[in-house]
């Protein structure tokens, strides 16, 4: 065994002599080692899975709504004049959810 496996106690008696214990601590080493491995491997799972509900977060509430904001500006920028008059479905919709939010 490793000397760190070991704890000393020592202990003097009034009359002067010398008492001396030692006994083994690798069994709360092992175990300590455990809980720090377990530790570790619960802390790498929270991590991931945050990480993996974040990404998803910003694809639903970020990158889809400028995706479609992009497509928008395209289909506008391929024929204004249809777009100022509506003729397109999504865009009147898109056009009708802003007025509404200002309001």
């Amino acid at each position: 065994m490793r000397l760190q496996e070991y704890q000393l106690i020592e202990q003097r008696a009034r009359d002067g002599s010398k008492f001396v214990a030692a006994y083994s601590t690798k069994a709360v080493d092992i175990l300590e080692a455990k809980m720090n491995i377990v530790r570790t491997l619960f802390i790498c799972l929270v991590l991931s899975l945050s990480s993996i509900f974040f990404t998803r977060d910003a694809q639903f509430m970020v990158f889809e709504p400028m995706e479609r904001m992009i497509e928008r500006v395209r289909v506008m920028a391929s024929d204004p004049l249809a777009a100022a008059n509506g003729e397109y479905s999504g865009l009147h919709s898109f056009a009708i959810k802003l007025t509404s939010t200002v309001d």
